[in-house]
């Protein structure tokens, strides 16, 4: 329900393994979402999982018109900030509640999602699990760390970029192209991101491409020189004090 740019991007990640149906206000909208990633126009509230993807100031609006069409027993989940599980509860009686935090990144199925649930038994824990698992990295934590898991997850991929464009700044000041020195960027990035996601530990592969006064020696200390990693750390925090003031 709601196929703007996060809930288009979770269309497309759902539509690899799922039967997905779209809906949305917007006239047109849910069609040409349908039309672009192959899933189906129609009544979202028709479904075993229902994901509210509107921005919160529509959330009461829409959920008036949803609540009575949902299907007994349907499992209801939010994007939305500044809706606690609480609220969305005393909106959706008798309807277990999720609330969910992806990044744009679920569309390709290398995103995160953060999920905090409330009414669920085990057995439908483990099948919500199992439809989120496509999108990428699925962390079930308590409602209260969802102010950092979207400073994390949410804001995350824009500080990456920010670093990103850095590089290539970087790579075209020293004589590379613009093309070069995107699809560098954008392979490092992508090595990277696989290193970690097998498990390595940040801090170790930094160190293990460190060597003693090597050219990752030089750039690191001048990262360190200009605060980078604490200004990072700051960013996180402000996302999160901001997220949890919305």
């Amino acid at each position: 329900m709601g196929v703007g740019a996060m809930g288009g991007a979770l269309a497309a990640g759902l539509a690899r393994h799922a039967h997905v149906i779209v809906e949305d206000q917007a006239p047109g909208r849910a069609e040409e979402v349908a039309a672009a990633h192959g899933v189906e126009a129609g009544d979202a509230a028709s479904c075993d999982l229902v994901v509210l993807a509107v921005k919160p100031q529509d959330l009461a609006d829409v959920l008036g018109h949803l609540a009575p069409r949902l299907r007994a027993g349907a499992v209801v989940a939010s994007v939305a900030a500044g809706w606690p599980i609480a609220r969305l509860r005393a909106a959706l009686p008798g309807h277990p509640v999720v609330r969910l935090m992806p990044n744009l990144a679920v569309a390709t199925g290398h995103g995160v999602v953060a999920v905090a649930t409330d009414g669920l038994d085990t057995a439908a824990e483990a099948s919500l699990g199992r439809v989120l698992a496509p999108l990428g990295a699925v962390v079930p934590m308590d409602e209260g760390l969802f102010p950092v898991a979207t400073a994390i997850a949410g804001s995350g991929p824009g500080f990456i970029a920010y670093v990103a464009a850095a590089l290539e700044r970087g790579g075209i000041s020293g004589g590379l192209g613009a093309d070069e020195a995107r699809a560098m960027v954008a392979g490092v990035l992508a090595g990277t991101a696989a290193l970690l996601d097998g498990g390595e530990d940040p801090a170790r592969l930094q160190a293990r491409v460190t060597s003693p006064g090597g050219t990752t020696a030089a750039g690191v200390a001048v990262l360190e020189e200009g605060g980078v990693g604490t200004a990072l750390a700051a960013a996180v925090a402000a996302a999160a004090e901001r997220a949890a003031e919305l």
